[in-house]
């Protein structure tokens, strides 16, 4: 899967998880918490979301700051 495939999917998650943040005008770099209200419950949510569509359940090991951090993970679990 290549990462423009990969960011649309981990996006999907997002929309299903947090319908409060449009995607479509979703910065990749900036800071989820700061600019998005994103708290540790919206990433626990997020994180169990991507585990189901991927299914892998080792993707709650990093530390997540901003998008690209997402996709940056769930990319090194597939490959």
């Amino acid at each position: 899967m290549d990462r423009k495939d990969l960011e649309a999917k981990v996006l999907q998650a997002v929309a299903c998880v947090m319908p409060e943040i449009d995607i479509s005008k979703l910065d990749m770099t900036a800071e989820l918490t700061k600019e998005y209200g994103v708290n540790s419950v919206s990433i626990i949510q997020l994180i169990v979301e991507l585990e189901n569509e991927f299914q892998d359940s080792e993707l709650a090991l990093g530390l997540y700051y901003v998008m690209n951090d997402v996709v940056a993970a769930v990319a090194a679990k597939l490959n």
